[in-house]
């Protein structure tokens, strides 16, 4: 007799499971919230709150450029046209000073001082101690009116005893300093004449030498440069300028 297969017999019907093959249904880790419409519209904002600081952000960049251009251009061509009305006032002068012009002035100094050492040389005789002294003066201050009328390197000036790296400067010290032989060499001049209250021509030009002088010494030129340099010396305007090409202004002292 054959066996008999006694093991039971696993068909499933269909549809049907057995508990080995169950598997428990995932469940989605959360669930899909669904939001208010007040919820919905705080979202909404909460997305396009960036882009409309990046959109503010960028627009107050560009006023801040757009201002600070602004400010440097009209603040820049203030100061440069301040600065092109003040280094021609040694040629034009100053309005204060009534058609007096400081480079005219010093201009008719050395003219006169020419004229004057001219004369002594003819009276004294070239190799007179006070015609070379004068003589001497006169080219220094010719070399120092030169350089400032032409604004020229002021490196052509370092051999003068009295340039300290302004070429106005020098230029003061220069006239002074043939102011005081110009009248020494009229006083010997004056000792060799007959008469000494009448010296003839060389009396005029020594009168003219002298009142270029006086003339120059009442200039309201120094007091328009210094009030210039106030005006130009402070912050911004000194960053400006220095960004314009503005240069510096010196006074006759």
């Amino acid at each position: 007799m054959a066996n008999a297969d006694f093991s039971r017999e696993q068909n499933q019907t269909p549809g049907g499971f057995d508990s080995g093959s169950y598997r428990e249904a995932k469940r989605p880790d959360t669930e899909a919230v669904r939001l208010t419409p007040l919820q919905q519209k705080l979202a909404g904002l909460e997305k396009a709150l960036p882009a409309a600081l990046a959109k503010q952000g960028a627009a107050l960049v560009l006023s801040v450029v757009i201002m600070l251009a602004a400010f440097v251009g009209f603040g820049g061509a203030k100061v440069r046209g301040k600065y092109n009305e003040a280094r021609q006032w040694f040629t034009t002068g100053v309005s204060a000073d009534n058609g007096y012009a400081l480079s005219e002035e010093l201009t008719t100094r050395a003219n006169t001082a020419a004229n004057i050492i001219t004369t002594g040389a003819n009276t004294l005789g070239a190799d007179s101690a006070e015609v070379q002294a004068a003589q001497a003066a006169l080219d220094d201050f010719s070399a120092c009116l030169e350089a400032v009328q032409n604004s020229s390197k002021k490196q052509s000036l370092t051999s003068l005893p009295y340039y300290q790296g302004s070429a106005m400067h020098a230029l003061c010290q220069a006239n002074e300093a043939l102011g005081t032989v110009i009248d020494q060499l009229y006083a010997k001049m004056q000792e060799q004449a007959a008469d000494p209250m009448k010296m003839g021509a060389v009396q005029g030009q020594y009168g003219q030498f002298n009142s270029a002088g006086t003339i120059i010494g009442n200039l309201q030129y120094n007091d328009a440069v210094y009030e210039y340099q106030n005006d130009v010396g402070g912050f911004p305007a000194s960053m400006l300028g220095r960004l314009f090409g503005v240069q510096e202004v010196e006074p006759f002292a």
